[in-house]
């Protein structure tokens, strides 16, 4: 009894003593959790202060409150831009708009015909061989009455021995034409010696016309009796070995397509050289045929040979532009062209440099460009000749101003 009594009083002694370490440990976590919320209080209440003295203080203790906070990770805000769209900007001039013309500033020049087309090299057509042309040539020349047709039934061989010789011919009238308009020639040569009418143009051009065949006929002749199937290849690569009156209709119109294709390559292969000659000479007006130091252009350009040697190009260049200026003296007086035909029209504007114009004009358009001519050239500045004043207007068209 008094063993277990022992136990009881041990139990009770070490039960107290448990239950006073778990209410220590406890006290301890509450007043630790009370010094939490004590320092958690002082900390608002610190906060709390700082904004209150931040807000109410006036403008000039901002910056000592201020100055203790850290900077803000924040750039400020900038103030927004409305952007509006900009003014449209006008797109830059291209190579192909045409560049506008420069007058001198001593003299107002005619301006060119608004409908001048832009020059752009045409890419030539496959020529077809020598033979083909001629079937052709001969074919057009027989479906215009200038050759006489062989019988229905004829073969192959009869055929030929009768185009062969119609080509005889047509040959032979055409020797005979020459001989004609040499006694047509000094007829009017004679007339004017006495006194008579005074020369037309048209009388003019048909003179000029024979003395180029007049020249021509002695080759001509002896190619005709050596060789006469030798004609359709001079008429392809040598055209002006060939007489006016010996040209049938379809190679007239291959040699007037090749001048113009020829004319055409020289404007665009050397405007550049045509547009320096009228910066040098656009304050004077005129260009001295001497001066010249690459006449070949401008012989391309009007359709002259400009083979052999440099005083033989400039001797070609000028007597043809003293043609041109008789004939636009004629030309002037008879109404500007008024009464020349299409072809009329093309001829005289290919024989000035300017067929690149004329492909599909109407009339009334061709003489636009030829008063234009006749009026650019009339004005004379001083120390200028006719030669001098026609080589600068072909640099003006040359430099497709």
């Amino acid at each position: 009894m008094l063993r277990f009594t022992g136990k009881n009083v041990a139990v009770n002694s070490v039960v107290p003593a448990r239950q006073l370490h778990l209410v220590l440990s406890g006290q301890r976590l509450a007043s630790g959790r009370l010094q939490l919320a004590s320092h958690y209080a002082r900390a608002v209440q610190t906060v709390s202060a700082r904004y209150a003295s931040t807000s109410t203080s006036p403008s000039n203790d901002k910056s000592s409150h201020t100055s203790n906070l850290p900077p803000s990770p924040v750039s400020p805000r900038k103030h927004r831009v409305e952007l509006k769209p900009g003014p449209l900007k006008k797109p830059l001039p291209t190579s192909a708009t045409p560049r506008p013309h420069s007058t001198s500033p001593k003299q107002t020049q005619p301006s060119f015909p608004a409908f001048r087309p832009s020059l752009k090299p045409s890419t030539p057509d496959p020529v077809p061989s020598a033979i083909e042309l001629a079937k052709q040539d001969i074919a057009d020349a027989t479906a215009r009455g200038v050759l006489r047709p062989a019988a229905p039934d004829a073969g192959a061989i009869k055929r030929f021995t009768h185009q062969a010789f119609e080509l005889l011919k047509f040959y032979f009238r055409g020797l005979k034409a020459i001989n004609t308009h040499r006694k047509q020639a000094a007829a009017i040569r004679s007339r004017i010696a006495t006194g008579g009418v005074a020369l037309s143009r048209a009388e003019s051009r048909f003179i000029r016309t024979f003395q180029q065949d007049a020249l021509k006929l002695i080759p001509f002749v002896i190619v005709v009796v050596v060789m006469e199937e030798l004609i359709p290849f001079i008429a392809l690569y040598v055209p002006r070995m060939l007489p006016s009156t010996c040209v049938l209709p379809g190679q007239r119109d291959r040699i007037n397509s090749k001048a113009r294709d020829n004319q055409q390559l020289a404007l665009a292969g050397n405007w550049e050289l045509f547009d320096l000659l009228r910066k040098e000479s656009e304050n004077s007006g005129f260009i001295p045929t001497l001066s010249l130091g690459n006449p070949g252009a401008l012989c391309g350009v009007i359709g002259i040979p400009a083979w052999g040697p440099l005083q033989l190009t400039r001797w070609r260049l000028q007597r043809h532009l003293q043609n041109v200026a008789s004939d636009d003296t004629m030309l002037k007086q008879e109404g500007y062209g008024r009464d020349l035909t299409l072809p009329e029209l093309k001829e005289a504007l290919q024989e000035r440099g300017m067929s690149t114009f004329s492909e599909k004009n109407s009339a009334d358009e061709l003489r636009a460009q030829l008063k234009w001519w006749i009026d650019m050239t009339e004005v004379i500045p001083e120390g200028a000749d006719a030669v001098s004043r026609r080589l600068f207007v072909l640099g003006i068209i040359g430099s497709h101003k």
